[in-house]
């Protein structure tokens, strides 16, 4: 049976998933690729009843109920939920999306995955001859959290076994993104379960274009504790080509200087002000680390922006909308952020409204940076950096929040407001990319932590979450990384908007 769920959990599940809704255009509920129905047409609703949260859809012709269990993914305008039937013992997924994103490419997504487990399964076959497959599936199971994205399994010689994962390279990024974490879920239950075999390590089969990040990731598992294999292969190549993690390159990586973000909101400050009038005690001024432009933000979510040095102009509007303001819409500018004031906080009368949703982490990291020692009492409130972009090679990475303890340790920062599986291993990413910069002496250059002397010991690297948002998993994870890496949770209260609380603090530790 999954987990008991409780009641906060499930209320916020509840309100994600209907907001979610309402804000489509044209949803749809579709279950393994087949569309059930037009909630345009029909009627839906989801309830709390008995500890359980309930889907419900209906019209003249028929009527669907599933229990939903948890959120599967948040991926580009989706949502998929893991489900169950009334009685069922199996777990199902059900996804909301617009009308637009379903028909040809669902279908194209279910024929891909069945190829791929085709050929996937043939190629182990022959790559490991004389060894088992055991254990070999693609189904969800959500007690567990398996996931379709993956072909998964373990290949057997007598007492030795190694646990596999593969993905198909027509998979979403977000299948790309949480391979590594996935893989380590289903290595540790593997040896939970092998009575008759040792589980030496992890195999992980990727496409071309997800290799680079799973084996920077893979660098920094604890090889005491897990043997990993980075495979490189698609479906049409003859043999998967092995990739040396220790010699697959380094994470170069540079930062921006601060001082110029600094230098240009001084000098856009007088404009923010004639623009905003006396809403300027409830907005926040945030530097664009590059110098480029001045942001100003209402709890966390962007309402206009500064642009230039010598002939400054204000861009007022929401990302992807932006408008030049000038004498015709000044107006509209001022009833635009008044209305966003009214509904953005923490008693708001229109939770649905997009002004309220969007940026819900931004939101959260707003509070944070009001006083960071709430977190943690050795952070230095006078020391923080929301939003730093640290850049390796082509990739651009944000930092949430970067920060140092009172003896000089450097702190990563990592934010989360929904259940995220891939939490711990993404936060390798930006541990990953601070110790490089730590290493090198680069963030004194840069304009970071002027007066700070800073320890040579390693990162901290704190994960932020309300507390019952953390996945079941994250120890399960995090036992497999390198010692070096220190990951201290912090649990905060589900209410956060209006005030964020800490539940807990603790060490999370990994396997020595």
């Amino acid at each position: 049976m999954p987990p008991s769920r409780d009641p906060d959990f499930l209320l916020a599940m509840q309100q994600e998933l209907e907001t979610f809704i309402h804000s489509l255009r044209h949803p749809i509920v579709v279950e393994d690729e087949v569309e059930l129905f037009d909630l345009t047409a029909a009627r839906w609703k989801l309830t709390v009843e008995f500890g359980k949260l309930l889907f419900e859809a209906w019209n003249t012709a028929r009527s669907i109920a599933r229990r939903v269990e948890d959120v599967a993914y948040r991926d580009r305008g989706r949502i998929g939920v893991f489900t169950r039937q009334p009685g069922g013992r199996e777990t199902g997924t059900l996804e909301f999306r617009n009308f637009e994103q379903a028909g040809k490419a669902g279908r194209a997504r279910a024929g891909d995955r069945a190829r791929f487990r085709k050929e996937f399964i043939s190629l182990l076959g022959s790559e490991y001859s004389g060894w088992r497959l055991e254990h070999v599936s693609h189904r969800s199971d959500l007690e567990h959290s398996f996931s379709t994205w993956y072909t998964r399994g373990l290949a057997r010689q007598g007492r030795t076994g190694w646990a596999f994962l593969g993905v198909a390279e027509s998979e979403t990024p977000a299948a790309m993104d949480a391979i590594l974490a996935h893989g380590l879920i289903w290595l540790d239950w593997l040896r939970a379960q092998s009575q008759h075999a040792t589980v030496a390590g992890l195999k992980l089969f990727l496409p071309p274009a997800a290799v680079r990040l799973s084996v920077h990731r893979a660098a920094l598992l604890n090889n005491r504790a897990v043997q990993a294999e980075i495979l490189e292969w698609k479906p049409g190549n003859d043999r998967p080509v092995s990739i040396d993690i220790k010699d697959f390159g380094n994470v170069e990586t540079r930062l921006a200087p601060r001082r110029q973000g600094e230098l240009l909101v001084n000098a856009h400050l007088p404009l923010l002000q004639e623009c905003v009038g006396d809403s300027l005690d409830q907005m926040d001024f945030v530097a664009d680390p590059f110098g480029n432009f001045t942001s100003l933000r209402v709890r966390g979510l962007e309402v206009a922006r500064v642009e230039g040095q010598i002939n400054p102009q204000i861009y007022f509007g929401l990302e992807g909308n932006y408008r030049k303001l000038d004498e015709t819409n000044r107006g509209e500018s001022r009833r635009f952020m008044k209305q966003v004031l009214e509904v953005r906080k923490a008693r708001s009368q229109n939770k649905s409204h997009e002004y309220y949703r969007l940026q819900s982490e931004r939101w959260l990291e707003s509070l944070l940076l009001q006083d960071i020692t709430r977190i943690d009492s050795e952070l230095v409130p006078e020391c923080v950096y929301p939003q730093v972009p640290a850049f390796s090679a082509a990739d651009r990475g944000i930092i949430d929040i970067l920060g140092v303890t009172r003896r000089g340790r450097l702190a990563v920062i990592e934010l989360k407001v929904h259940e995220d599986i891939n939490l711990p291993v993404q936060g390798l990413d930006y541990w990953l990319r601070v110790k490089w910069l730590q290493d090198r002496r680069q963030f004194h250059e840069h304009g970071y932590f002027r007066d700070v002397e800073l320890s040579d010991d390693p990162p901290l690297l704190y994960l932020v979450c309300p507390a019952f948002r953390f996945h079941s998993t994250i120890e399960r994870v995090i036992r497999y990384l390198d010692p070096a890496i220190e990951i201290i949770q912090v649990g905060l209260n589900d209410q956060w908007r209006g005030g964020f609380q800490v539940l807990f603090r603790r060490a999370t530790r990994t396997t020595r």
